[in-house]
């Protein structure tokens, strides 16, 4: 537990480090491309892409598995619309779009044991969120979103609160 804490410590410590010694160059680039993972339940989770050439950005997250019983897939596209630019922050209103499917097939047994035959389980959904987002610099070309606001979830069938996250190395 203490080890824990040293390292969680020892991370925060590191980016606060990062942002304060950040470079005026790294806003004057203006890396417009990012790839890395992003998870949210609004704008997917998978490997990321971000297209950010001006005030409006895409991010796109993607995640397919495939196994013998078992294919889930995650397709996020998120909208951006940069409302306030700083020098290693940003902050975003978002739209997010996620569509996520899976279909696990299961075995049926016999008093004995044997397989008797097999069923399938087949699920899909739609969520859609809108909210604030903001993105940290928080190394020369890595950078840290952190989104909330509001999301539809299960196809519009309910309305909660959403968090979604994404770390991009930007080039």
């Amino acid at each position: 537990m203490k080890t824990t804490k040293n390292i969680i410590f020892i991370t925060l410590i590191s980016m606060i480090a990062s942002i304060c010694n950040a470079q005026d160059s790294i806003q004057d680039a203006k890396l417009k491309h990012g790839l890395g993972f992003g998870a949210g339940f609004t704008t997917g989770y998978g490997i990321s892409y971000k297209y950010t050439p001006n005030k409006f950005g895409v991010q796109v997250n993607l995640a397919p598995y495939k196994s013998k019983s078992l294919q889930r897939y995650s397709l996020g596209i998120t909208l951006m619309y940069t409302l306030i630019e700083k020098k290693v922050s940003k902050l975003y209103l978002y739209e997010a779009n996620h569509f996520y499917s899976s279909s696990e097939t299961f075995n049926s047994y016999d008093n004995l044991g044997n397989v008797s035959g097999s069923y399938k389980i087949n699920d899909s959904f739609i969520n859609n969120g809108l909210g604030f987002g903001f993105e940290l610099t928080i190394a020369k070309s890595l950078g840290l979103n952190l989104m909330a606001g509001y999301a539809f979830y299960d196809n519009f069938n309910s309305i909660n609160i959403t968090g979604e996250t994404a770390l991009h190395y930007k080039f």
